[in-house]
């Protein structure tokens, strides 16, 4: 039970120790989820930005093994629920929980006055079990969606890699550009994504999956200043890749951050800046080893 923002390593713990207790058991493996975000309900202005896509998120769950995902609908009336009440209406009555995963650091219930000694309580009074894992640490500080979701905007895409346990991704549709990118000797495929955390404004070596193949890409991200400040956009080079992908739904995973955005005087100065974006992605391509793990392509296509 939890919200899995980013399904980061510590929530991957958390579902591997639900999904083989059920094995073993011979039970569902299940995952109460809530949807949308309670913030964006009872905080709206605190509510953060999302890491992963409400269908990035399923996709996740499905490639970690999990039998089902209730994602329950939070709004007003729901959270107005008490703990003690959403235990023994939902957990007990409804789901008929046999044994209840959760983070040390849960909250639950009207207020999130419910905790894991709540849980203990009405646990043993319903005859369920609770397994609690600790936070999970790496170079002595907690992996949190926060401090990933951080690292992210300020653009240090490659520190997130320990934490998610694979790159961080964004899903889209290829849509028509200016095609400005093919008039310069590197036809772009513009992404049109609907995910809230992305990097700040820059180029980017980046991995394109495209019909669940990967291809090492030069990504852009931002306002095309050298040809007049327009909207910000999501743009990647496919390396030695030609074909039309108009329509395509795409994942997008940022291995390294090159340099800033710039605007330049004269178009042939990009065109050569370009030329050095490409050698320094090959460059980071050659000394970052890349598994299957490490990307989106284990997960299933939207």
């Amino acid at each position: 039970m939890g919200n899995f923002d980013g399904i980061h390593v510590g929530h991957q713990a958390l579902i591997t120790h639900a999904v083989e207790e059920a094995k073993q058991r011979g039970y569902e493996s299940t995952v109460l989820t809530f949807h949308p975000h309670p913030l964006k309900v009872l905080a709206p202005g605190r509510a953060p930005r999302l890491i992963l896509s409400y269908e990035d998120k399923m996709a996740l769950f499905e490639s970690l093994g999990v039998d089902l995902v209730i994602a329950q609908t939070f709004d007003p009336r729901f959270a107005s629920i008490s703990a003690d009440d959403f235990v023994r209406g939902l957990l007990v009555a409804r789901l008929r929980t046999k044994k209840l995963w959760v983070g040390r650091d849960l909250r639950f219930g009207r207020g999130r006055k419910g905790n894991v000694n709540d849980l203990f309580r009405l646990a043993a009074e319903s005859a369920f079990e609770v397994g609690v894992l600790e936070p999970i640490l790496l170079e002595g500080t907690r992996v949190s969606s926060s401090r990933i979701r951080g690292l992210v905007e300020e653009g240090r895409v490659d520190q997130v890699r320990p934490l998610l346990g694979r790159f961080h991704f964004v899903s889209g549709t290829v849509v028509q550009g200016h095609r400005r990118g093919r008039q310069l000797g590197f036809p772009t495929a513009n992404i049109s994504s609907q995910s809230e955390v992305l990097p700040p404004n820059g180029i980017y070596a980046t991995l394109f999956q495209v019909k669940n193949k990967q291809r090492l890409s030069v990504s852009s991200i931002g306002v095309n200043p050298t040809f007049g400040e327009g909207p910000r956009t999501l743009e990647s080079f496919i390396l030695d890749f030609d074909s039309d992908i108009y329509g395509e739904l795409v994942k997008l995973a940022f291995v390294k951050r090159i340099r800033d955005e710039r605007k330049f005087t004269a178009v042939d100065d990009l065109i050569s800046q370009i030329h050095e974006d490409v050698k320094a992605a090959r460059a980071i391509f050659k000394n970052v080893r890349v598994t299957e793990l490490d990307t989106p392509s284990n997960a299933p296509s939207l």
